[in-house]
């Protein structure tokens, strides 16, 4: 039953100069009926007896993040969908239980699971909790308004690596990866808002997905990826006014869509409104906004600001408390989060292999 339910998922590997992960990657998923489609920007193509396996696919195209991403619709055949990085692991009985969750209810657009952070320390491998406040995380509310306002105000990415259905992400993937806007992270916004729109989601209470915590995050390969604008700045600033009207009128055109074949309709102010509740909790809430700090860093020059903000990050990283990673699975355990251990020690020996 398990490798019926993984027939019916696509997961979208983004990959980007990390073509000995992305081996790993491959390897990994060549035992299941899932189908990995692999979009590599990478400098150079792979060339590896590794591609060759027939639940495959592999498109070197060495363009931007937006543009590999667009093209994931054209390729997609299954029911359902899930993005991955090129150097992380899903727990593929965590996944079985989503695709089964979302069959089973229909008015659900999303499905995830918990997630532990990896990182490799010598002959150990160590493991950190990621997004505690996915715990017990549900919107299930029959309003699309209401589900929107109730996640943007207390935002977490909770959709962006979850279970969806295909149907929704070809919409969603067009409308967000065919045009770029200036502040940073933007399609991760887009994605959150238009998935709940589509339908209700849960996180269930099942450990899914492994996350590198080694490897630094892809940038560069678009500029929205890179340390540009945070959203409340692009929002409020009036040269960005015609960018934000052409943002408002894209959403408006995709929730449409999405929302064709109900009676509920979304103008740009509602949408705007709904934006804004996340935008000015940010702004309440991060201390660089405060007046005399903010005059301070716009006096900065930029390449200050991304060294700093580097120096932030890998300090963020540093503190981060790491237990052994089954430790920190019993923890989660503890906590009611079913744990596939047979599947995690394989994780294990797959990372130990490599040290």
């Amino acid at each position: 039953m398990n490798e019926i339910l993984l027939g019916k998922l696509t997961i979208i590997i983004f990959s980007y100069n990390r073509h000995k992960c992305l081996k790993r990657t491959i390897n990994y998923w060549s035992r299941f009926s899932v189908k990995l489609l692999i979009l590599d920007g990478s400098d150079d193509k792979l060339e590896d007896p590794c591609l060759k396996e027939k639940n495959i696919r592999y498109i070197y195209d060495p363009r931007g993040f937006y543009d590999r991403l667009l093209t994931s619709k054209d390729y997609i055949e299954t029911e359902f969908i899930i993005l991955g990085s090129d150097d992380e692991f899903y727990i593929t009985s965590a996944l079985t239980s989503c695709i089964n969750f979302l069959i089973k209810e229909p008015t659900y657009s999303s499905c995830g699971g918990r997630a532990i952070g990896f990182h490799t320390k010598e002959k150990n491998i160590l493991g950190s909790e990621m997004y505690p406040k996915l715990r017990g995380f549900l919107l299930d509310s029959d309003s699309p308004l209401s589900r929107i306002q109730k996640h943007f105000e207390n935002l977490e990415v909770a959709h962006l690596y979850s279970v969806s259905r295909s149907a929704n992400w070809k919409v969603i993937c067009r409308y967000v990866f065919e045009k770029e806007y200036s502040f940073f992270a933007s399609m991760e916004l887009q994605i959150e808002f238009l998935t709940v729109l589509a339908g209700k989601s849960k996180i269930i209470p099942e450990l899914m997905w492994m996350r590198n915590q080694d490897e630094p995050p892809i940038r560069g390969t678009s500029p929205s990826l890179s340390y540009t604008a945070r959203i409340p700045k692009w929002w409020h600033d009036k040269k960005y006014h015609d960018e934000k009207e052409d943002f408002l009128k894209r959403m408006k055109k995709a929730c449409g869509e999405l929302l064709k074949d109900h009676f509920f309709k979304i103008d740009e102010d509602m949408i705007k409104k709904l934006f804004e509740i996340h935008i000015n909790k940010s702004l309440k809430e991060n201390f660089l906004q405060k007046p005399f700090l903010r005059k301070i860093i716009d006096l900065t020059p930029q390449k200050i600001r991304e060294i700093i903000k580097k120096i932030l990050v890998l300090y963020k990283f540093k503190i981060t408390k790491y237990e052994n990673l089954v430790d920190e699975a019993n923890h989660l355990e503890s906590q009611g989060v079913l744990v596939n251990y047979k599947e995690l020690n394989q994780i294990i020996s797959i990372l130990q292999d490599e040290l």
